[in-house]
């Protein structure tokens, strides 16, 4: 008899569903991967199964050899069907041997011919090429799968970058990479308002900034009115409200290196409002308590002062 319970029956679901998430992160943790059987398999099959159990495609060798089975079959594996392989060791890697004929069938039979050793020379030269013409065609035959930026090879991500007219940093994170690409056209509807520039910065960092809009830091140089010398002074050139904003990131300056504050202001550069400017801030630590350049201690007048409007070569002081 059936039971109508509602309840039991979403506990049900739910430990099931437990159940195979456990599951999953049991066989995530695990070093050694099972070899599955790819023998008999199109080679583009092999690949997707060797994808799907956990193995990179970038161990893959493949080796084309003559065969009376169909073109593009796998005749042999190494490691065999069954075979635990350290995947997270980058030490390994996956051969497989495919079917296929010589061209040199297509040749007059004096260019056939074999010499003493049971060997010809010509068979030995041709298949250097069918290898780079099989590469090729394996290639086109997959083409969607470099249009997509999830998909696409490491290598060619790039590449693929430039058709939309991105710019990949050196090292960010593979995923990183593909997500900016993937986000390329949301991005580009949002070029130069500061939901794009907050987007844009929260891939870059992992946090989501603040943008505090009409806002600037300091009030001027007036003497007497806004500024103390020797207290709160700070010499850089005029902003007007009206066309400013902070941007406030919640990392401390310990968090981030001077390159990667570089990359920041060029990425608030290119994504900014046009006629706009910025002031970049962090979170203080423990251990700052100002940042800026006090006349008469920690900066001489004209030769390091003239640094005080870009905030990633701010001292403390």
């Amino acid at each position: 008899m059936a039971d109508g319970n509602p309840k039991r029956k979403g506990r049900d679901g739910h430990a099931r569903r437990e159940s195979a998430l456990e599951a999953l992160k049991r066989k995530l943790a695990e070093t050694e991967i099972e070899m599955p059987k790819v023998e008999g398999y199109k080679l583009s099959k092999a690949r997707k199964i060797l994808d799907i159990c956990g193995f990179p495609l970038d161990r893959v060798q493949v080796r084309y050899t003559e065969s009376e089975l169909a073109k593009g079959t796998v005749i042999r594996q190494s490691p065999g069907a069954g075979e635990k392989v350290d995947v997270r060791s980058g030490i390994f890697s996956i051969k497989l041997q495919v079917a296929d004929r010589s061209l040199i069938r297509f040749l007059p039979s004096i260019y056939q011919r074999d010499d003493l050793g049971g060997r010809s020379f010509l068979r030995d030269f041709l298949w250097i090429f069918q290898h780079i013409f099989n590469q090729t065609e394996e290639k086109l035959e997959n083409i969607e799968r470099y249009f997509d930026p999830l998909l696409a090879p490491p290598d060619f991500l790039p590449w693929l970058a430039s058709w939309v007219a991105m710019t990949l940093e050196e090292d960010w994170p593979e995923i990183k990479r593909r997500d900016i690409i993937k986000k390329a056209v949301e991005l580009y509807h949002l070029r130069g308002t500061l939901r794009g520039m907050k987007i844009y910065l929260k891939i870059f960092t992992g946090f989501e900034p603040l943008i505090h809009e009409n806002e600037w830091p300091f009030n001027g140089i007036v003497v007497g009115i806004y500024s103390t010398v020797g207290e709160d002074t700070i010499l850089m050139h005029a902003a007007n409200k009206a066309y400013t904003f902070m941007v406030e990131l919640p990392l401390t300056l310990g968090d981030v290196t001077n390159d990667q504050i570089r990359r920041i202001h060029r990425i608030i550069e290119r994504e900014k409002p046009a006629h706009t400017q910025y002031y970049l801030t962090f979170q203080p630590s423990e251990d700052e308590e100002n940042f800026g350049i006090v006349i008469g201690e920690a900066s001489t007048v004209g030769v390091d002062t003239d640094m005080a409007g870009d905030p990633s070569y701010l001292k403390q002081v």
